[in-house]
């Protein structure tokens, strides 16, 4: 949230205040970029409206002050509170037009990991694609229809998606988003597997993930998916 307290005659007096209500990497990075690009807008915005108080009542006007009051010590008469609903109508315009540039103009990257499996590779390629066997390391959270344009949805929700190709034990092809990202922004997960002889090399590829959550998706691959398949299934150590 964003709050103002007023000052006296300039616009640099008015003491603005940001809040972040939730926790987590990416609000963190939302809260500093409200606080960096905002911020001075509402600033602005502040400095437009003690501009037209000084022109229509002159250069001495005192602004009221977060304790209550009137200019000039005078109560308000209701035409001037109708200046300060226009000026916060200001504000609030510039806060939507924002987040609406955010979200058009943030920046998309790609992800790229390779990890190493002790199993075959049909072994490994049904644990992203069998719904009982990702039942298991979802701890039960695994909604699947494993077949071509079948929908997925992981961990009650917060990640969900479609396949577009299933092409055992080879590659899988998904549609895939996580529940924070813009409404209908998907990003694109190529899994390839490949048997070395001694083990199953996967390599993972996604396109059109978001900058700001690129480390959280990150460590979710390797904590949801990779690490936990090995500990259920015992494929990170032994022979095949």
């Amino acid at each position: 949230g964003i709050n103002a307290e007023y000052g006296e005659n300039s616009a640099d007096e008015v003491d603005i205040t940001t809040r972040q209500t939730k926790n987590g990497a990416e609000h963190s990075k939302l809260h500093a970029m409200v606080k960096s690009q905002l911020v001075p807008r509402c600033r602005k915005a502040i400095e437009e409206y003690i501009e037209f108080l000084q022109v229509k009542h002159g250069k001495q006007v005192i602004l009221p002050t977060n304790k209550g009051g009137g200019i000039n010590g005078q109560p308000q008469i209701k035409k001037e509170a109708a200046s300060v609903n226009t000026i916060k109508k200001k504000m609030d315009e510039t806060v939507l037009s924002s987040n609406k540039t955010e979200k058009v103009d943030m920046k998309r990257t790609d992800i790229n990991l390779t990890d190493s499996f002790k199993c075959r590779a049909d072994d490994l390629f049904q644990c992203f694609v069998n719904p009982d066997k990702m039942r298991v390391y979802f701890n039960g959270a695994a909604e699947v229809d494993p077949r071509e344009s079948g929908k997925f949805s992981l961990l009650g929700g917060a990640i969900s998606g479609s396949f577009l190709d299933i092409d055992p034990p080879k590659s899988i092809q998904l549609h895939w988003r996580f529940k924070d990202w813009p409404t209908d922004m998907y990003s694109s997960v190529t899994l390839t597997f490949k048997d070395t002889g001694s083990s199953t090399e996967l390599t993972l590829n996604q396109v059109g993930v978001p900058q700001c959550f690129v480390e959280q998706i990150t460590s979710g691959w390797y904590k949801y998916y990779f690490n936990a398949i090995k500990a259920r299934f015992s494929y990170g150590s032994g022979t095949l």
